[in-house]
């Protein structure tokens, strides 16, 4: 009842909540790309569960915007969080408490591992949420 109730109200008003989206995956991924990657200086297990909860609210909303369009919430998710760390590296360029998180691995790495996550929570939501809402 509450997940019919949520996919209404996104049905309802899709822009803002489109916005939402957007700028919850943008800035999450910009801030905490540095804490939430286990092994590097900085990790906290703390900011890992909240940006996993921020992922999931995205990826809810994503369902109530797109039904069955899985390629197209991962595009938008990997170009989202790409900007969103690049956007931080170039606020914070020459800091040295990046100097551990500029590496290759983890310029192409963060941005696809939490795209793929964010696709998940998606596909897992669609599968739950998408024969029961009707999202016209």
């Amino acid at each position: 009842m509450l997940g019919e109730q949520f996919y209404k109200r996104v049905g309802k008003s899709r822009n803002t909540f489109l916005i939402f989206a957007i700028i919850t995956i943008l800035f999450y991924s910009g801030i905490s790309f540095t804490f939430v990657i286990p092994g590097l200086k900085g990790f906290s297990l703390s900011s890992m569960a909240l940006t996993l909860l921020m992922y999931f609210i995205a990826a809810n909303i994503f369902v109530g915007l797109f039904k069955d369009r899985i390629w197209f919430v991962f595009t938008i998710c990997i170009i989202l969080n790409g900007l969103g760390m690049g956007w931080r590296l170039w606020l914070e360029w020459g800091e040295f408490s990046l100097v551990e998180h500029t590496s290759l691995a983890v310029y192409i790495g963060y941005p696809t591992v939490s795209a793929i996550i964010i696709t998940i929570f998606y596909v897992i939501g669609n599968s739950i949420f998408g024969k029961k809402v009707n999202f016209s």
